[in-house]
């Protein structure tokens, strides 16, 4: 393969968010990238996400805006799961489901995460699984571990209690303790 085909190849595979795939033809075929390398695939992405927003494609164009984060969080990081993924997606006053979710495979070492805003807990689990291929890892495993609910106090605490009809319980500690990276400062209140 000659070095512009196996650059094109990499970008491709950037665009479609496979940096699993990016990082193996990298490595194989030794290419190296700029940053201004990237700048294409981003501005493609941006151009595509605000042509499906325009089209009221709310879910295509937030992946694509997802999508592009991600190629700018490789362009400057790598396929580094701790800068891709959050461990925590949680909106301030959110009172309802969250799931903890097991994500392994690829350069992924069984990463934990929780995840919240669907009335399901099965809806949950499949936008996570959307995220993370979003993020780039196209062979990445994403499993349920359990889930619970929260809820927002007024008095500025959260409340953890609670199980999953589907996944059953989490570990409401482990729930808590990413709670409390993701809201430090806070009263975690772990519950039944």
């Amino acid at each position: 393969m000659l070095p512009t085909d196996a650059k094109a190849l990499v970008l491709d595979y950037l665009r479609d968010a496979k940096f699993d795939s990016a990082q193996a033809a990298i490595k194989a075929f030794h290419v190296s990238l700029s940053g201004s390398d990237f700048e294409p695939v981003i501005q493609s992405l941006k151009a595509e996400a605000a042509y499906k927003g325009s089209k009221g494609e709310i879910r295509s164009g937030n992946r694509l805006h997802r999508r592009m984060k991600a190629v700018k969080i490789f362009r400057d990081y790598g396929l580094d799961p701790e800068k891709l993924i959050p461990p925590v997606m949680l909106p301030e006053g959110y009172n309802g489901k969250i799931l903890l979710m097991s994500v392994s495979g690829s350069a992924i070492n069984g990463l934990i995460c929780l995840r919240s805003g669907d009335d399901w807990h099965r809806e949950i689990l499949t936008d996570t699984r959307e995220e993370i291929q979003d993020l780039g890892f196209e062979n990445a495993l994403v499993d349920p571990v359990g889930g619970a609910f929260v809820r927002f106090h007024d008095n500025g605490s959260i409340e953890i209690y609670g199980i999953s009809d589907e996944f059953g319980g989490c570990d409401k500690q482990a729930a808590a303790d990413l709670i409390r990276q993701a809201f430090p400062g806070r009263t975690v209140v772990v519950g039944r």
